[in-house]
Order: structure tokens, then C-alpha cells, then sequence
């Protein structure tokens, strides 16, 4: 029989690999303990004891400060000119920044992306994150979002001032001063360009801009909801400025204010906020399958839809409910496929169905509250009565009263005049126009794909107004507006915008989120689950620092590549595919809403329509 020989003595390298391997396979302490008392008796193992002393002196690579201001005093930070310094001993991080062209000042410019988002880790805890990435390191996943602060709490105005405080101050101050990195003879000066992306809800608490149902919506421009779908407007320029915020912020009335509600949290050009065209992808393509579903079940065709994505590799059902219809959420693959794949011709037919019922009733979209409210105001009885039944006497009350005006606008939607009846062909370039426009913001400056800013500012232009005098106006989205107003001036100033989206924070957003499920406290027991997340990451840190990590094997897979394009051969797939989001955290935060009666469809812009009131 073989004897098992215990070596008594690792080595602090042997120890690490051993904790690089555990971390990079989000391995348990049990399991661990398990998985060495089952081989060969532990003898080639570190004992489990010897992991945890590398483990908490590996933790403090990058020093950790503590929020004690987020939700239960659960907060924690790093400093963002530590994080660079140590960054800066990355042998590939160093070479790109000393590759970096010297100014007429003699020092480099570090491009720096700040970007933030919330989940919801469980049922009862949400987390807000905010990183930063380094726009030239050339790698675009989740491994180089690197967090700085992370906190107990939701998205909030007032929880950002004050958690977010120190890391905005030292923001405020690399962009002012910049940053020495490194010492001796490998000293460089560097000054920090500051960017930041975010989706719409994000943005807009952090610039201190009302939601995207407020009148005025846009971040960038002073455009309001009255004009947003008339396309024959040629330009909405940024305008927007912090000194104009600090003027429009303290006046009284809502016209005045212009959307401004607070002052942005920092002191940078309205330029430097980026748009995610993820997100914007993520929106808009869902407000065109959500229009086509609709024109499906009108036509009887729900069938022949759920057979079509079938085709194309996509799960969809559609319900009917005693008063609506549901439909399944698409994530960002299922888009990506049905945007390049999907055949509306083989569902949808030539229709003279009027338009305007294409939108749920307004009625259908106010709160029980505002319905009880309407039918006090009438004097009709709200007792005991469900939404349904409040519409019926509403409806009932206006047949005998009507010069209602203000009922008759709430129940009776008038078909727009300048909308004509569907026609499969318009829907169908509709669609392919806009593919055009989602693949020119995920490609290169060099790739074929790419649009050249005047370009894409027409082409975004004619689809707009195309997009109306197919569908309707009341589903165009501030999303579409920055899409066709906005974009191709950031497109001018900084060439491809593939490298500033969120899919990588969207993918932090998921690991970290496995981390705290992994974790044995989650935040109970007065254990601080956003100080475990952030002693992992520095780990990773430690491990790409000494080459420790483990670095799969790229596969190749036939088919379909990210893009929903088909190949004849192999296509090759590796670290890309964790940009393609499997599911927007958004849209699974927002599922409730998104199948229910969402608020006023032209400002529905954080959640994508699905379902139709019968």
C-alpha cells in the first residue's frame, strides 16, 4: 500500500498559490478543509490555518477605510491614489503608462474612468459600487474594474453625499494636482483626465438631475418632454455646466430649474459624463421587441412569435392574465440574437390597427390611490373596490358626463393623426437601421462597423424620424433621445465609446454579488460583507502582482459569436464573452415593474413595457 509522506513545511509562494487557486475558485474554508482531509490525507495540502495567516496579511495590500456613515455602518473604501500606486507596480500597467506620450509640461495624461451602480445582493440588502478603470490598459472585463468604495445601501441622492465624500474629494484633487507614481529613476508624473459613465438613474442622482420622467429629462441639454419626439429639431447641443447648475439648482419653480435639482457631486465638464450604450441598448431594443409583441397579439400571432424565437435560440412565452398580457424579459444576449437574427416577416403581417392602442390606457398606469382620488372627486363609491372596478364606474361616469375633459384624457387615448397603420417592411428597416447604429458604438475607430461622427449623428437622425412615423411618440425614450442628439458629439470627442460602457461593471456587479454568497457572515454576526469583498479584490490584486492566477484555456466555440453573426467555421471565444451580460442587474431589480402598469411610457426609460392591458 502507498504511504502517505506529510511535507511539514510550505513556503510562503507554495501557501499563496494554494490561496490564489481557493479565491480564484471562490473555494469555502469548509470545502477546503474537506477537500484536503479526502487527498491523500493532506499531505501535499497547507493546512488550513497557514491560508488564513497569508490571507490576512495579503489583505492589507492596499489599505482599507471604513464608511461608517453607509447603512448599518456597513461601508468600505480605498484610497484611489493607493490604489494607483499599486496598480502602478503591475508590470503591464507600467509599461502602458511610461508608454504614454509626454506633454509640453512634462508630465503623461492618465485617461480615468469613474463609473458607479447599484444592486440588490439580496431581498433585504442593496449595495451601491463605484470603481474606476484605467481607459488605456486595453483590457475591457471585470478584472480591471477596480473598486474603491462599496457600501450597504440603495441608489440615494443623500447616502452618496455622504459615503461617497472622501473618494470625491481625492478624485477632485488627482484631477486638479495629478499623481506621482512609483520612485527613483521610475518616477512618473502623471495628470488625470476624469470620465464617467453610469446608467440614467445613477447619473442623474449623482448630477443632481430629476428622473427621466421629470419635464425636462435630458442630463446634457435643456430639451423638454413636449419636444422630445419632434426629430425635425437638427441639433440639442451640450449645454449643461456646473456654474450654470449652481445658478438653475436654487431657483423656485420647475421651469426655472431647468432639471436641475442639486449640484453635481463633482466639478467636471458635462462631457466628461459619459452615455452607456449598454444600458441604451438594453432599452431601446427592449421598447422594439415589446412593440412587436404587442402588434403579435393583436394580429393572433403570439404562436408564431414564440416559434420565431425559437428559431434563434431565445426562450419566450407569452401569458395571458385576466387582464393583461406578460412576457418574458430578454437579457443582453437574447437582444444581441434578436436584433441580428430574428425574422419579423414570418410573425407579423400588414395591419390597419390603430396605433394608439398599441399603449395601455392611461387609467391602467395610475395608482389605486390617484384612481380613489378621481372617483371622490365624482363623488362615486371606492370602497372595497379594485383597480378594475374604479376604472369601470369611471368609465361608466364619463359616458354619462361628457364634458369631462380631464376624464375623458385619462380613459379615451386618441389615435396621433400622423401615425399611419403598420406596415411590416417600415418595421423591418427599422430595425435593421438601428443594428447598424448598435454595432458602430460597440466597434473600434479602425473596425468597418465604426461610423464617423457626422455620419452617425444623420443616420441616428433619419432613424429617428423613421422611429416615429412607424411606431408612435409616446415610446420615444430619453434613451433615444441621447442616441440622437447626443452621441455622435461624444463619438467627436472621443472616437469609439466601446471602451466607456458598463458590460464590465455589469459583470463586477454579478462576481461580487457570488463573492457575498459565498462569504460566511453576509453581513450578519457584525461581520462587514463590503470589507470582505474588497479584501478578495485586493487578493486578486496581489495574485496579478506575483503571477498566481490561474489563466483558463480560450476554447473555441462554433455558431454564433457575440454579435449574433454565424460563422462557417470556429469562432474563437475567451475573456470577451464576460462583457456580454447575461442579465442586466437593472432589468432584474426592475422585473416587478417592468410587468406591471409602469409610470408615463414616454419617461419609462429605466424599465422596458411588458405586458399590454386587455
Amino acid at each position: 500500500p502507498l504511504v502517505a509522506i506529510k511535507k511539514s513545511v510550505f513556503t510562503n509562494e507554495e501557501v499563496d498559490r494554494e490561496l490564489a487557486a481557493k479565491d480564484q475558485g471562490l473555494v469555502t474554508d469548509a470545502a477546503y478543509l474537506a477537500i484536503k482531509n479526502l487527498s491523500n490525507g493532506g499531505s501535499d495540502m497547507p493546512s488550513l490555518n497557514s491560508l488564513r495567516i497569508r490571507r490576512r496579511i495579503i489583505n492589507g495590500a492596499i489599505q482599507l477605510h471604513r464608511v461608517p456613515s453607509a447603512k448599518k455602518e456597513d461601508g468600505c473604501r480605498r484610497s484611489v491614489p493607493d490604489l494607483l500606486r499599486y496598480l502602478y507596480l503591475l508590470p503591464n500597467i507600467k509599461k502602458m503608462i511610461h508608454n504614454l506620450p509626454v506633454q509640453d509640461n512634462g508630465r503623461r495624461k492618465l485617461e480615468l474612468r469613474f463609473a458607479g451602480d447599484g444592486r440588490c445582493t439580496t431581498k433585504r440588502t442593496g449595495t451601491v459600487m463605484c470603481l474606476i478603470s484605467l481607459v488605456g490598459e486595453g483590457v475591457h472585463n471585470a478584472s480591471r474594474e477596480y473598486s474603491v468604495n462599496l457600501c450597504n445601501g440603495k441608489e440615494d441622492r443623500q447616502a452618496m453625499e455622504t459615503t461617497l465624500a472622501v473618494t470625491l474629494a481625492e478624485l477632485t484633487s488627482l484631477v486638479k494636482e495629478g499623481i506621482v507614481l512609483g520612485d527613483g529613476e521610475s518616477a512618473v508624473t502623471c495628470d488625470i483626465a476624469l470620465t464617467m459613465c453610469a446608467d440614467r438613474k445613477f447619473l442623474g442622482l449623482f448630477l443632481g438631475i430629476l428622473a427621466a420622467s421629470a419635464k425636462y429629462f435630458c442630463p446634457y441639454c435643456f430639451a423638454s418632454k413636449d419636444l422630445i419626439a419632434d426629430f425635425s429639431i437638427e441639433s440639442w447641443p451640450i449645454k449643461r455646466t456646473y456654474e450654470e447648475a449652481e445658478k438653475l439648482h436654487a431657483k423656485k419653480t420647475v421651469d426655472e430649474r431647468k432639471g436641475h435639482d442639486a449640484l453635481p457631486l463633482l466639478d467636471i465638464p458635462f462631457t466628461s459624463y459619459i452615455p452607456d450604450t449598454l444600458h441604451m441598448f438594453l432599452r431601446i431594443m427592449g421598447k422594439l421587441v415589446s412593440q412587436v409583441t404587442v402588434w403579435a397579439i393583436e394580429q393572433g400571432r403570439k404562436v408564431d412569435l414564440e416559434r420565431e424565437m425559437e428559431r434563434v435560440g431565445v426562450n419566450f412565452t407569452i401569458k395571458e392574465e385576466e387582464t393583461k398580457f406578460t412576457w418574458s424579459n430578454l437579457d443582453g444576449n437574447d437582444l444581441e440574437r434578436v436584433i441580428s437574427r430574428l425574422d419579423l416577416q414570418n410573425f407579423l403581417i400588414d395591419s390597419d390597427v390603430s396605433q394608439g392602442s398599441l399603449t395601455k390606457a392611461p387609467a391602467w398606469q395610475l395608482k389605486m390611490a390617484d384612481l380613489r382620488a378621481l372617483c371622490s372627486a365624482r363623488s362615486l363609491s371606492v370602497k372595497g373596490r379594485g383597480k378594475a372596478d374604479l376604472i369601470d364606474h369611471l368609465v361608466e361616469y364619463l359616458n354619462a358626463n361628457e364634458h369631462d375633459a380631464e376624464l375623458k384624457r385619462i380613459l379615451r387615448k386618441p389615435r396621433p393623426s400622423h401615425v399611419r397603420p403598420m406596415v411590416v417592411s417600415d418595421i423591418v428597416q427599422l430595425w435593421k437601421d438601428y443594428r447598424v447604429l448598435h454595432l458602430a458604438l460597440k466597434a473600434e475607430v479602425s473596425e468597418n462597423n465604426y461610423l464617423a461622427p457626422e455620419i452617425f449623428a444623420a443616420k441616428a437622425r433619419e432613424w429617428g424620424c423613421l422611429y416615429v412615423s412607424t411606431t408612435f411618440e409616446e415610446d420615444v425614450t430619453p434613451y433615444i433621445h441621447t442616441l440622437v442628439y447626443h452621441i455622435s458629439e461624444f463619438l467627436r470627442m472621443y472616437g469609439s465609446l466601446a471602451r466607456f460602457n458598463l458590460q464590465s461593471v455589469e459583470k463586477k456587479n454579478h462576481l461580487q454579488t457570488t463573492v457575498f454568497h459565498r462569504l460566511s457572515g453576509k453581513g450578519g454576526n457584525k461581520s462587514s460583507y463590503t470589507q470582505q469583498c474588497l479584501e478578495h479584490e485586493n487578493r486578486q490584486l496581489y495574485y496579478r502582482l506575483h503571477d498566481y492566477l490561474y489563466e483558463p484555456r480560450k476554447y473555441k466555440k462554433r455558431g454564433e459569436t457575440m454579435q449574433g453573426e454565424t460563422t462557417q467555421g470556429e469562432t474563437t471565444q475567451g475573456e470577451d464573452d464576460e462583457a456580454a451580460v447575461a442579465a442586466d442587474h437593472d432589468a432584474e431589480v426592475e422585473a416587478d415593474a417592468s410587468n406591471s402598469a409602469a409610470a408615463d411610457p414616454v419617461a419609462a426609460d429605466s424599465d422596458i413595457v411588458s405586458s399590454m392591458e386587455l
